[in-house]
């Protein structure tokens, strides 16, 4: 069922109806189609701040309609000294910030945000990126919704947020702890969906999340990110995808380069703005959670089904933009969280919110804009920035090895199950380093992922497609 601009006003009460699109092979009557969404892309990056990625849009360049950066914004050190926001200094942050449960709730200090230098042992977490770190991010943030107010669900690492994302809870889980039964036995959106027959896709470059949820990844429900822009390109995605990075090199997570990261988010916004959909489609980026870097907004609380062990406590915000032909230009202060693109799944499909959360978040559908849906005025799609970046000149810690470790030595198998907290060369306990050495064990995958990392490289700079082919 599409989204159109009457059912998202019916659903605020301010009208009822729904408006009719013209069914897809529908012959073309001269009449223009009547403004819907069809169809989600939800797009989950790792470990960054709206501070560190977007605050310098407001400090730099006046964007007043956007709660970022000031001059003044500071954290203190070990020594109380003052330590002001300057600009990025470094293409691989290394040692990767805490951002665990207790790490996060220090930074976060019962509201007053102090807490990032002392937590981290330096001053790295008060870096912000500008324009020149991130063309295509800030490009589409020109262009397109910037939701100031989102915030990570969970004031903790990784896999609750994720969770929150694919189920609207992680169960009270507070870690990125590894299922005792193989995976979580969650109800999750993509079991909703099916139930529903709504059509559902997941997509993945290098590790698929949902095999920690239980009848979340069977073979029909896991592509790999090439078959995505394929799909895409070819205007035959679903009503509903979720597309992940590699978490071994573009996910944005340090130390990773940014650039990597970048070049992901142009091939998906390429991907869609050549599709046949477009003019149909809702992309929103984000990310799980702030990674420990500073951000200067307290977390507000909410319902949850675990509020009396401290989940009612939303995380940080996190750099969010949502996309597409019909999405508002401009900054958009509601307040989300990953619940919120489940609220509006849930709204449009009919689905009833399974978890407090989902049904006490905001929808993602504030950020369409139902006057310019009315009028017909779909915005064209943007052509992005080009960007001088040799990927092959990154240093190695920057992707791969330089979080998960390199692989096993040849023939050598490690006694039981990996360890869920391996420890990496750079010093970090790395939980999902464990999930990267069991698919090191079956066969080599660096090599793959080079070269996936080269095929996305060419895409986005316009050499002619040639389908990637793995193994």
């Amino acid at each position: 069922m599409p989204v159109t601009r009457r059912q998202v006003i019916a659903g605020a009460g301010a009208l009822a109806g729904a408006q009719a699109c013209k069914p897809e092979g529908a012959a073309d009557t001269g009449v223009p189609e009547a403004a819907s969404v069809d169809h989600i892309v939800f797009v989950m990056m790792e470990n960054r701040s709206y501070d560190h990625f977007l605050g310098a849009m407001t400090l730099l360049e006046g964007r007043d309609d956007l709660d970022g950066l000031s001059a003044a914004m500071s954290n203190p050190d070990a020594s109380g000294t003052a330590v002001p926001v300057y600009p990025n200094e470094t293409d691989c942050q290394d040692p990767d910030p805490h951002h665990g449960w207790n790490s996060s709730h220090e930074q976060f200090n019962e509201g007053k945000n102090d807490g990032f230098i002392v937590d981290y042992g330096g001053p790295g977490v008060m870096q912000y990126m500008t324009r020149d770190d991130l063309p295509i991010t800030w490009a589409l943030a020109d262009e397109y919704a910037v939701c100031d107010q989102y915030f990570c669900s969970v004031m903790g690492p990784t896999w609750p947020n994720r969770f929150y994302g694919h189920c609207g809870t992680s169960d009270g889980m507070t870690g990125n702890d590894f299922p005792p039964g193989g995976s979580y036995d969650l109800p999750h959106v993509w079991g909703k969906l099916r139930e529903a027959g709504v059509s559902s896709q997941y997509y993945f470059s290098d590790l698929p999340f949902t095999i920690l949820m239980t009848e979340a990844s069977d073979p029909d429900s896991l592509r790999y990110f090439e078959d995505f822009v394929r799909d895409a390109e070819l205007g035959r995605l679903p009503s509903v995808s979720w597309v992940d990075p590699g978490f071994a090199f573009n996910d944005d997570h340090p130390p990773h380069h940014v650039a990597m990261g970048q070049e992901f988010l142009a091939a998906v916004y390429k991907a869609l703005s050549n599709s046949p959909q477009w003019k149909k489609t809702l992309l929103v980026i984000t990310y799980d959670e702030h990674g420990g870097f500073f951000d200067h907004v307290p977390p507000p609380t909410t319902d949850d089904d675990y509020a009396a062990d401290g989940f009612d406590q939303l995380g940080f915000r996190v750099p969010t933009l949502c996309i597409g032909p019909w999405v508002k230009q401009g900054g958009v202060s509601t307040v989300f969280n990953h619940a919120s693109w489940l609220r509006y799944i849930c709204d449009t499909h009919g689905i009833e919110p399974w978890t407090k959360r989902i049904a006490a978040a905001n929808s993602i559908a504030e950020c369409l804009d139902l006057d310019r849906m009315g009028r017909n005025e779909p915005l064209e799609p943007i052509e992005l920035p080009s960007f001088d970046y040799d990927d092959d000149s990154v240093p190695e810690a920057c992707y791969g090895q330089g979080v998960f470790g390199p692989p096993p030595p040849a023939g050598e198998e490690p006694a039981g199950p990996p360890s869920p907290h391996a420890q990496s060369p750079v010093g970090v306990t790395e939980p999902w380093h464990g999930v990267f050495a069991a698919v090191y064990r079956e066969e080599n995958r660096l090599g793959e992922w080079n070269a996936l990392r080269r095929w996305i490289h060419d895409y986005v700079r316009g050499k002619p497609y040639v389908p990637f082919k793995r193994g």
